[in-house]
């Protein structure tokens, strides 16, 4: 099965990063991924993407088709207003309600769940930085893309030692908070 997924955010948020250790999970249980990432020149606050492409087929265009994504999670407004056209009508869109804010028309045309992603990670973790484990956690639960154990394994594979035990606590809670959403 093929999957199409899309983070954005702002620059410095870590959308890239969890985009990485999605990829990088996805092929480490035998199917063919690509991460691709779109960001201004500022960087650091400006409008970001990466484009997640997992599939059991050879993987020919690295970026998703535009109006096929079938699952978003967005936590900065920027990032959600330039790449949610490119989500499938009907498709699942996660905001961070504090910062994304949909029109009435985009509740009507996508299944958008509002899970306070950024406050999640500073007061549940105690570490805003982990925020982005926090959505890739999410994100794996309610696209059902791949094992959540497995990218949990990636995950921590891939972070600073010292950090591995606020990440791992950051992706449990992403996973406690989407099966109370979805």
């Amino acid at each position: 099965m093929k999957y199409q997924l899309r983070f954005c955010g702002e620059g410095g948020q870590g959308v890239i990063t969890a985009g990485e250790i999605l990829a990088k999970a996805a092929i480490k249980e035998g199917r063919n991924a690509f991460k691709a990432s779109t960001y201004t020149s500022q960087v650091r606050g400006g409008p970001t993407k990466v484009d997640i492409i997992i599939d059991e087929n050879e993987i020919f265009f690295p970026y998703a088709v535009e109006g096929e994504v079938s699952f978003m999670l967005s936590t900065a407004d920027k990032g959600y207003q330039s790449f949610k056209d490119g989500v499938i009508s009907g498709g699942i869109i996660v905001i961070e309600p504090n910062l994304v804010h949909p029109s009435k028309e985009d509740y009507a045309r996508w299944k958008i769940f509002e899970i306070p992603i950024i406050t999640i990670a500073k007061e549940e973790v105690g570490n805003v930085a982990t925020q982005s484990v926090v959505a890739l956690a999410i994100a794996a639960y309610m696209s059902k893309c791949i094992d959540i154990d497995a990218l949990k394994q990636t995950m921590l594979d891939m972070v600073p030692t010292k950090t591995k035990e606020a990440n791992a606590k950051a992706f449990d809670l992403g996973i406690e908070y989407a099966k109370k959403y979805k």
